[in-house]
């Protein structure tokens, strides 16, 4: 079974270049909707494109891409990636293309990452991102001296989070309290877990070391 396995979305955030090394590096690519543009902008094609298929543009270069049409409204392009994604047997993707000018859909995005059964890891600009769950713990390696960030997305009881310069041992966070924002590693590993709640740990990666599928 693929270990590496992308999602692209339509956000026109991420540059060529770089969405074009996480594609090649990539076992199998899917595509939602007009992020099969994004692809085919980089120089790349998805082995599957899922979606309404409304905003795609270049229908006619999708030659030998495996289709699947799907016109659910109460879902969106990221909800019915993931579930292609489940469908196919992927256990875990990486996400990208998600920041865009739409901060809607980002915010979206990292939600329908969070309500997913599969392990999902968001490919930022400027680094990587996990929703974090309760009873889900998560710990990533990370380069000493990098930002990490742990946002709230819902109240979040006995926060956990070792292996930064302001650890967190059993806070509470919430977007109208505390947040833990632009904290400093200071292990090769950040650990976090909580015991209530959901938030989402984003961690910098410097680009000369993206794409990472460790």
């Amino acid at each position: 079974m693929p270990k590496k396995v992308l999602g692209v979305l339509a956000g026109e955030d991420m540059p060529r270049d770089l969405l074009l090394a996480w594609a090649r590096s990539a076992e199998v690519v899917l595509a939602a909707d007009a992020g099969a543009d994004r692809l085919l902008e980089a120089g790349a094609l998805p082995h599957h494109l899922v979606g309404d298929l409304d905003s795609v543009r270049r229908h006619e270069e999708l030659v030998g891409v495996a289709v699947h049409e799907r016109r659910d409204q109460d879902s969106t392009d990221c909800d019915k990636l993931l579930d292609l994604a489940s469908e196919l047997g992927y256990g875990a993707l990486t996400l990208c293309a998600i920041e865009g000018d739409r901060m809607d859909h980002a915010l979206s995005t990292w939600l329908s990452a969070a309500r997913s059964p599969l392990s999902v890891r968001i490919a930022l600009r400027q680094g990587l991102g996990w929703p974090v769950r309760e009873g889900a713990p998560r710990a990533v390696a990370v380069e000493p001296g990098s930002t990490v960030s742990l946002i709230p997305l819902s109240p979040s009881e006995g926060v956990v989070l070792r292996g930064v310069e302001w650890p967190l041992e059993g806070d509470r966070l919430s977007w109208d309290g505390l947040v833990s924002i632009s904290n400093r590693a200071v292990d090769p590993v950040v650990s976090v877990s909580l015991d209530a709640g959901l938030a989402a740990l984003i961690v910098e990666v410097h680009r000369e070391n993206l794409p990472s599928w460790d």
